[in-house]
């Protein structure tokens, strides 16, 4: 995957993690600095295990399957998330199993993106973990 892919696909999949956040500070409910790290090791987890999951099992099938089923992938959660309505929740307060839940939910789309980004992927599995810890910590904090 090219940088610029990398760049999008992380910040795609932050935009829930950003709106989710932005809903619990209208709430009055603040997401400490640990609970941010904590999401965002979380979701960074379940990124990079769905990439390299699929990357490896992409030398298996070819290419123009792992292209159109990573295209597939990738618009199917883009239509959905287009259409989808916003939760209204308000927790009293965010503890660490509701910080676990939380970045739980929000790593449900990295695993279907991260498989269809990983069908596609080269190399530079290093590089989406490493981007995805630091764009979902900025987001959620």
């Amino acid at each position: 995957m090219l940088f610029a892919e990398i760049l999008l696909l992380i910040l795609a999949l932050s935009v829930d993690s950003l709106v989710a956040a932005i809903s619990y500070g209208i709430a009055k409910i603040r997401i400490t600095v640990l609970q941010a790290a904590l999401i965002s090791l979380v979701c960074s987890g379940f990124l990079l295990f769905s990439v390299s999951f699929a990357a490896a099992l992409s030398g298996y099938i070819p290419k123009i399957l792992t292209k159109t089923g990573s295209f597939i992938i990738l618009f199917v959660i883009g239509a959905v998330k287009l259409f989808q309505k916003p939760k209204s929740e308000r927790p009293e307060k965010l503890s660490a199993a509701k910080t676990v839940l939380f970045a739980v939910s929000m790593s449900l789309d990295g695993l279907a993106a991260g498989f269809g980004a990983g069908l596609a992927a080269e190399d530079n599995i290093a590089v989406v973990g490493l981007f995805s810890c630091l764009i979902t910590f900025l987001t959620v904090y």
